[in-house]
């Protein structure tokens, strides 16, 4: 064998060896993890958790587990460190000193006065060593008032696979609970003692969370629980109705009319307000739940330029109040859990229908773009603060590009150019470029979408077109690919589309629509090939 075959040989091994090394190693194994929820006949809550986690890897050592991070309020909670130490691979117990518990401020807090009274327990892991198990057993105890109600949206999966995961809500045998456990053939079990209602589920053998590409936003394919004690899904979101009805905003209404005095038209007062909330109201990404469901006035919120999404989202929504737009605050929960269940903790976003003629918008206090459910389709469900469900119509995101070029030959070399067509303004802008052969995943991209793009190019004389001008046309149950190539003098047209018809795909359909990108990005489809004289 001479040295080339034997260094090839060599780096094929090392390849193989690399790559099966990563799929076969993991990180950190869950042994057990358990939460317990408690409500208490008082309205007092407790949260109580429990996990004992075995290290496999310096990352998992030096990066991904050393520490644990648990954020609560003071003023309402309080935090009870039950246990914490390590145990070596050896059996030695190291157990947490004093200084391994830090308390700081929350990073998404430290830009809002308001908030600074959160805290941030970092609980740093000591003695690790490769083969060490972490134990931890903490609980956050919450006075009455502070919840409104028990609210739970708990997704059961970490990034790392967990062998044993038990989770249990306890409440008064006078209250009554909405609960669904997702993505899981887990039943529930019950016990009723003391005056108390005790419903379990114990889950075993739970998978890493997927590191793919394009996963589904509502994570539709993860065991989640979801439970809570409201008697429906309309006396969950009058917790927030209650507060934005009663919410102080004389200032902010009247800031609205003052800014938007000289614009002429409805649609123009509305782009107004929605620009000067999302550009001069920073905002804070604090969780709704963090603060117990509650939040600040609309003036509060314009007095001291700053607030969480639904801070900002109540703002918005009484400036455009107070000029007569017929505002309604929407909210976005995923489509998968039933209303008959959806608390306060399921929410994904919140945002404004406002309608200025017949277009109806709908806005974030977030971003200057609009919101479009429509093109997410039936993947979310959207309610009024009144709980009553929005009929949304499907749509795919349509573009249609037409694009004029001249063909620069200084680019050929050896008498050959290959030329790129400029990307679209839709699906390339998604940055798709590779798509694994199998996926055991769910597959979402932004949307349904149906992109047209032509392209008109001149082309010098004595250039030469080589790519096959026959048509292209990739059709499956999912959408389709298509390209043509016309030639007309010293003009060539090239027009391209895809069409994709649903936003959301099954592992079993994966492959159809796979094939349909792939087409796409092909070379074939989005290059040309000229012989230059």
């Amino acid at each position: 064998m001479n040295m080339k075959k034997l260094y090839n040989y060599l780096l094929i091994l090392l390849v193989i060896s690399v790559h099966t090394g990563t799929l076969s190693a993991q990180e950190a194994e869950f042994i057990k993890l358990s939460k317990d929820f408690v409500l208490h006949a008082d309205g007092s809550q407790e949260l109580r958790c429990n996990k004992e986690l075995k290290l496999f890897t310096h990352t998992a050592m030096n990066s991904t587990y050393g520490e644990t991070f648990v954020v609560y309020n003071p003023d309402f909670q309080e935090l009870k460190i039950h246990n914490c130490y390590t145990k070596q691979k050896d059996g030695t117990i190291i157990k947490a000193p004093e200084n391994a518990f830090v308390e700081v401020l929350p990073r998404f807090a430290a830009d809002a006065p308001a908030y600074n009274q959160l805290k941030e327990m970092v609980i740093v892991h000591t003695g690790l060593d490769l083969g060490c198990t972490i134990y931890l057993d903490y609980s956050v105890v919450t006075k009455a008032g502070y919840y409104p109600e028990l609210d739970i949206d708990e997704l059961l999966q970490e990034s790392s696979p967990i062998r044993e995961y038990s989770i249990s809500v306890s409440i008064p045998e006078s209250k009554s609970l909405n609960s669904f456990l997702y993505a899981s053939t887990q039943k529930e079990a019950i016990q009723t003692a003391n005056g108390m209602k005790k419903y379990f589920w114990q889950l075993k053998n739970i998978p890493a969370s997927s590191r793919m590409p394009f996963l589904a936003q509502n994570k539709e394919n993860i065991p989640r629980l979801v439970a809570n004690t409201y008697t429906n899904h309309e006396q969950a979101l009058a917790v927030l109705k209650k507060q934005i009805e009663s919410s102080v905003s004389l200032e902010s209404e009247t800031y609205a009319q003052f800014i938007t005095a000289d614009c002429a038209s409805v649609q123009e007062k509305i782009d107004l307000i929605h620009k000067y909330v999302v550009d001069n109201i920073n905002t804070i990404p604090i969780p709704l739940s963090y603060n117990g469901f509650k939040f600040r006035s609309a003036d509060e919120i314009i007095r001291n330029a700053y607030g969480t999404e639904i801070e900002k989202t109540n703002l918005l929504y009484k400036m455009l109040e107070a000029i007569n737009a017929s505002p309604e605050i929407i909210v976005w929960y995923p489509s998968t859990i039933q209303s008959s269940v959806s608390g306060l903790s399921s929410i994904k976003q919140v945002g404004i229908k406002v309608s200025a003629g017949d277009k109806i918008q709908y806005l974030s206090a977030m971003s200057n773009t609009s919101l479009k459910p429509e093109l997410r389709g039936n993947l979310d469900n959207l309610f009024t603060i009144d709980g009553i469900m929005q009929k949304i119509d499907v749509l795919p995101a349509t573009y249609n590009k037409e694009m004029e070029l001249n063909l620069d030959i200084n680019a050929a070399k050896n008498g050959f150019l290959v030329y790129d067509l400029p990307p679209s303004d839709g699906i390339d802008k998604w940055n798709i470029k590779y798509l694994n052969t199998k996926r055991t995943d769910l597959f979402e991209i932004p949307s349904m979408i149906q992109d047209n793009i032509s392209y008109t190019i001149t082309v010098p004389e004595g250039t030469t077109l080589r790519s096959s001008a026959k048509p292209i046309e990739i059709k499956t149950s999912q959408g389709k690919v298509t390209r043509t190539i016309e030639k007309t003098g010293t003009k060539i047209k090239v027009v391209r589309s895809i069409e994709l018809n649903k936003s959301q795909y099954t592992p079993q359909e994966y492959d159809e629509v796979r094939k349909l990108i792939t087409e796409w990005n092909s070379d074939s489809n989005k290059q040309l090939l000229f012989k230059v004289n």
